[in-house]
């Protein structure tokens, strides 16, 4: 039996699809019971976690809840609290489309929704539940970054300064907590084979053979291999972790774009040698 959480309540935002959902369903294959949530739009997403979450050692509730929105994310930890009586995990999870581009096209308001969705709810989150935890004796924060976090962007946007700001939070986090027995740390997935990325690569051809070139493993990941990670920090099998940004991005961030030519020269190279091209010795 799957027993790596038993016994274990969790909430993950921004649940109904992606990274959010793959946590959910392996926290609760693991013996948690999990609050998920998201704003409601899509029903069907909701409706189709809680029945594969069906016949698992854990359970799955589900609970509107608009991040952007202080009431909702104080119902939604009080909506826990009454069902299950505790909050081991928090994850802050959730994320909104945050356009960006030049310094001219940033209007205030996409750059304080940004913040406040990916900044300012999870700080939100974390008043809410921390007493909980001390109450307790302990528990484990896992902030969602993004490899957005680590680099710039040829497109401006609150994005990656708020995803990077989380970093720095679960740091503070962990060292004003940790007496308490709350653990507080980051997980940076770059883009995963999400079901919106799936939809953009039928579409570009190009960049899926520039996944070949970026990925040092040569794809990004699944929502469910940076799951396993997630639940890892979730898990007492972290107990010694704290305050740490775990980066889980199939390599992307140890790898010099600059590499990349280099490294598609040599893909066209190989792949012209094995069809016979007389003409590369010349060429190349």
């Amino acid at each position: 039996m799957d027993t790596r959480l038993a016994g274990k309540v969790a909430i993950i935002t921004g649940a109904t699809l992606g990274l959010g959902k793959a946590g959910a369903l392996l926290f609760a294959k693991q013996g948690a019971s999990v609050v998920i949530c998201d704003r409601g739009r899509t029903p069907q997403n909701a409706q189709r976690v809680l029945a594969e979450a069906e016949g698992l050692s854990g359970e799955i509730a589900y609970k509107r809840c608009d991040v952007m929105r202080k009431e909702d994310i104080q119902a939604l930890v009080q909506f826990t609290l009454e069902r299950f009586g505790r909050v081991d995990v928090m994850v802050n999870n959730a994320i909104i489309d945050n356009p960006g581009g030049l310094l001219e096209d940033v209007t205030l308001k996409d750059w304080e929704d940004g913040l406040f969705c990916h900044l300012t709810a999870p700080l939100l989150f974390c008043q809410q539940v921390v007493p909980v935890m001390i109450q307790q004796g302990g528990g484990s924060i896992i902030n969602v970054s993004s490899g957005n976090a680590l680099f710039g962007s040829p497109s401006i946007s609150s994005y990656g300064p708020a995803k990077a700001g989380m970093i720095n939070f679960s740091m503070s986090l962990a060292v004003t907590y940790g007496p308490y027995g709350i653990r507080a740390n980051t997980l940076t997935p770059a883009r995963m084979l999400t079901e919106k990325k799936f939809e953009m690569l039928k579409q570009n051809p190009a960049e899926v053979r520039r996944q070949n070139y970026v990925y040092p493993l040569g794809s990004p990941a699944r929502p469910e291999q940076v799951a396993e990670v997630m639940l890892f920090l979730a898990s007492d099998e972290s107990a010694a972790i704290t305050g740490h940004n775990l980066v889980a991005d199939r390599g992307a961030a140890a790898f010099n774009p600059i590499s990349v030519p280099g490294r598609l020269e040599a893909n066209i190279r190989e792949n012209l040698e094995a069809q016979g091209s007389e003409w590369i010795q010349a060429e190349i």
